[in-house]
């Protein structure tokens, strides 16, 4: 079975619990997701069976919609509820330029990454540093905000949704919306919303999950970033044994090459000839 299947992942449990739970219901081994989710986020989360499990790249490189609840007043050693409280600051709060805060996070271009992240520093987990009890100076990483909104503040509590370009965390976005507001802050609730078109709304849950096979989303959902191109039987066959086709036009660039409504590869253009760059077998 190759496909890809949305799940609306629960508060508790890891990512790759979630692949664990679908391996004992499917009984299939080669299972991928795309965009991990700490165990006290919540939300969308794609999981791709079989031979689409090498298309997960095209996946990750989306954007991502949340809705987050910021702590304010609080910072904890991992930026959410899982870590320790390590600072507090008497909070006070004045009139928020909503209007202009927004215009500052539509402007940010990075971010520091967390420390507690699965990001590799000279070939090991900045996470691991953090709980050897090592203090890193972390990198920025370039980041878009495409668009925010604050939904509500209740005295210490301040909601928004935001949609964000790959890699973002939230976690940071977080300690940055603090500091705009002269405070610390912690991220103690997360539920991504959205990726790319897919939506939450037309995710499933664990609980319950039987037959898979007639839940899976069509790729073309998932791969909107690239163009359609729907080839002939005979040049289907030439791409699967990994021969180029003629490019018949076409820009130069990746294409997702369909033989009627299946997909049987990627393929590169370089305006005179398309080369196979992932076949599905």
């Amino acid at each position: 079975m190759n496909g890809f299947l949305l799940i609306d992942k629960p508060a508790g449990i890891s990512s790759f619990d979630v692949i664990r739970s679908l391996r004992k219901i499917s009984g299939m081994r080669k299972i991928g997701h795309a965009g991990t989710l700490d165990p006290f986020a919540t939300g969308l989360l794609i999981c791709a069976f079989g031979q689409y499990t090498r298309l997960l790249k095209y996946a990750e490189a989306l954007d991502k919609s949340y809705e987050a609840t910021l702590l304010l007043g609080k910072r904890s050693s991992t930026g959410d509820p899982e870590g320790e409280i390590i600072e507090e600051q008497d909070l006070t709060i004045g009139q928020v330029d909503i209007e202009s805060l927004k215009a500052r996070a539509l402007s940010l271009e990075k971010l520091p990454l967390p420390i507690y992240s699965a990001i590799k520093i000279k070939g090991k987990r900045a996470y691991q540093y953090a709980r050897e009890g090592h203090v890193l100076q972390m990198p920025d990483r370039e980041v878009r905000i495409y668009d925010f909104n604050i939904l509500q503040q209740e005295g210490a509590y301040l909601s928004y949704n935001i949609r964000v370009s790959k890699g973002t965390y939230i976690r940071s976005f977080s300690e940055w919306l603090a500091q705009e507001l002269a405070t610390i802050g912690m991220t103690i609730a997360l539920r991504r919303t959205a990726i790319g078109r897919l939506s939450v709304a037309n995710a499933h849950s664990l609980e319950g999950l039987e037959d898979i096979n007639e839940k899976l989303c069509p790729v073309q959902s998932v791969l909107t970033r690239l163009p359609e191109l729907h080839i002939e039987a005979i040049a289907a066959a030439a791409i699967r044994h990994g021969r180029s086709i003629p490019a018949d036009g076409t820009n130069c660039g990746e294409y997702a090459l369909y033989l009627d409504q299946d997909l049987v590869a990627i393929g590169e253009s370089d305006g005179s000839q398309i080369k196979p760059r992932l076949v599905l077998e």
